[in-house]
């Protein structure tokens, strides 16, 4: 039998009092437990609704409910990031991108030899880099949430972006720290900013990569 829209509304708020955070868990939840609820009210006539809900919740998410299916999703959904995060870096590392990679890292060094403190160029292209990252954050800030609840997909977007606050750390550490003891005009030390910059930079291309790719999958399957 179809539920009427005040026992879907029981049911919406049903699972709200839980704390579910995740728009897309809630939604998976949802449609869930009111398919479930008429299956039970079908079968057995007698049975209540308000019985036919906690049924259905027990035999639909066991012992651990709907925080447990929330925290499974999250777990799945960090390994899923972290995966795609990881292989579109490693692109970069392989042809064809290797190229641009090895071009930005032999003209970033190249470039730093023209400066007679290349340590303060480097902090200064680096936080540039940063603050055009934070402004790429603030652009997406819109599609963090619907109706109160978060959207796991906007959520795993930290993943991608998860290197690139600590390379900016240790490079900003290192400048900072080092300025009276080590020499920056040393090829080491050159090479060490050529590197910092370049994974900083493919860091931050891959979560603009991953953030266009998200935006695009949000605009269709939830923000329609």
């Amino acid at each position: 039998m179809k539920l009427t829209a005040e026992q879907i509304t029981y049911i919406e708020n049903y699972i709200k009092s839980f704390d579910i955070k995740y728009y897309e868990v809630y939604m998976e939840i949802l449609d869930h437990m009111i398919l479930s609820v008429e299956a039970i009210l079908e079968e057995n006539k007698e049975i209540t609704f308000e019985d036919a809900v906690l049924k259905a919740k027990v035999e639909g998410f066991g012992k651990k409910g709907f925080r447990g299916m929330m925290d499974e999703r999250l777990q799945l959904a960090q390994k899923q990031a972290r995966k795609e995060n990881n292989k579109m870096i490693k692109e970069y590392f392989t042809f064809p991108k290797i190229v641009m990679t090895i071009a930005v890292f032999v003209g970033y060094f190249l470039f730093l030899m023209f400066f007679d403190e290349p340590r303060i160029a480097h902090a200064i292209i680096s936080t540039a880099l940063m603050f055009f990252g934070f402004s790429q954050y603030l652009y997406f800030k819109k599609f963090q949430k619907i109706k109160n609840f978060y959207i796991l997909k906007t959520h795993m977007l930290n993943f991608a972006s998860m290197l690139l606050f600590p390379i900016y750390q240790l490079s900003n550490t290192f400048l900072i720290f080092g300025k009276e003891s080590i020499d920056f005009d040393h090829i080491l030390i050159r090479l060490f900013m050529t590197t910092v910059f370049t994974f900083l930079l493919i860091s931050l291309l891959v979560y603009i990569e991953i953030r266009k790719k998200t935006m695009e999958e949000l605009k269709t399957q939830i923000f329609v």
